[in-house]
């Protein structure tokens, strides 16, 4: 079975061929500032050499056009034909509480894609131009998706409800939702892979850190409490997102200063979070380089960051009722030693103790001390393998 699995963005596209059910990557690749002249296409295919070109993408049918050019490509493809595809399967954002978990992609889910729109247009819209591209140039290969909503749907209703009125869920689902499903369930297994016989009831809380972020508290692979809620915008400050604060602050600022809600949504998406504290970027790096060379601002930011993180893993520690695995996923939390120190070292008091030598050598696996009562992880997650093996179970109806 040959899996094609496509993670699609606004101005991006990420892909990862399969062969199931042995996992094994055939081909990957992405198309950066796709929709403009000089879009890069990297492609890797597996005894090929690998392909980077500069070329113009202006859409996404384009863009995958080409991705299916060069699966078959001679010098660069593995494919003899586009027949070899069993499916194209997508990581799907939001389709709400009705529409979610792993799904063959029909009226129904498209019709959720489109009613949730609104609530993530970063997201939602290039995923639904991918499934309809590829019903115009693949209409007899079946699609899959797995949204990125469906690992924290089975939280109670105490945990995702709001308090507002009752009409504010029944007519416009306005709940708590959760995001980074794929990511999150990654670490759930990966922690068990390497410590679930130290820890038969495994209780973890994974950090996923990276321009979007979210904490994730689990137990046994199943989650109990996340940051993230109606968007993935909530929880801790992210790149360029703010995270959490009062929802008062939006009605003061359309009475004082006549913000418009298209405004509010450009500042609190586009110029908020690391980047609005420090003014000098939304990248990590950038922020621990002026940090280091004095910038005050850069520091802020750093502690808030470290802040808001320790306080929703507080909040997850409530939910899993105490703490075996911390683990650090996305791409701060991966690449960033300094990062993972601050957070540990408020963590001691539960039994967090980072082997500061593995910490700066920052490879993935463990990187507590041998004799820490939790163990601290770092996991470098394939979201896309979550969504292969989504797919490959609706088609073999495992």
């Amino acid at each position: 079975m040959t899996i094609l699995v496509l993670n699609t963005g606004g101005s991006s596209l990420k892909y990862k061929l399969y062969r199931m059910p042995e996992e094994t990557v055939l081909a990957r690749g992405d198309i950066d500032r796709l929709g403009t002249d000089r879009a890069v296409l990297t492609h890797h295919a597996a005894g090929r050499e690998p392909l980077r070109e500069e070329t113009p993408v202006p859409d996404h049918l384009s863009g995958i056009r080409r991705v299916l050019e060069l699966l078959c490509h001679p010098e660069h493809g593995v494919l003899n034909g586009l027949a070899e595809l069993s499916a194209v399967a997508h990581k799907l954002p939001h389709g709400g509480a009705e529409v979610s978990g792993a799904r063959l992609v029909d009226g129904a889910v498209e019709a959720a894609l489109e009613r949730f729109a609104r609530v993530v247009p970063v997201h939602n819209q290039p995923a639904l131009t991918a499934i309809r591209c590829l019903r115009e140039l693949l209409p007899d290969t079946p699609q899959a998706g797995t949204f990125e909503t469906h690992f924290h749907l089975t939280h109670p209703p105490a945990r995702y409800r709001y308090a507002v009125p009752e009409s504010w869920y029944t007519e416009h689902a306005i709940r708590r939702y959760g995001f980074h499903s794929c990511a999150h369930r990654y670490a759930a297994g990966e922690a068990e892979r390497l410590l679930g016989a130290r820890y038969p009831a495994l209780r973890l809380v994974n950090c996923h850190l990276g321009s979007g972020t979210s904490v994730c508290g689990m137990v046994d692979g199943r989650s109990v409490e996340i940051s993230s809620a109606f968007t993935p915008q909530a929880g801790t400050p992210m790149s360029t997102r703010s995270g959490d604060f009062d929802p008062f602050v939006l009605t003061y600022l359309i009475e004082e200063a006549g913000f418009t809600a298209a405004e509010l949504n450009r500042v609190l998406t586009k110029e908020s979070g690391l980047l609005g504290v420090s003014g000098v970027s939304g990248d990590m790096r950038d922020i621990e380089a002026a940090a280091a060379a004095g910038n005050q601002r850069a520091q802020l930011a750093i502690d808030l960051f470290v802040v808001n993180i320790l306080r929703w893993v507080g909040v997850c520690l409530t939910a899993t009722r105490g703490l075996d695995v911390l683990s650090f996923s996305g791409g701060i939390g991966e690449n960033s030693p300094l990062l993972r120190e601050r957070v540990c070292a408020e963590l001691d008091w539960c039994g967090v103790w980072l082997d500061p030598e593995r910490n700066e050598a920052g490879a993935t696996g463990v990187l507590s001390a041998d004799d820490s009562p939790a163990a601290v992880l770092v996991v470098k997650v394939d979201e896309e393998i979550i969504v292969a093996r989504d797919a490959a179970a609706l088609l073999t109806g495992a």
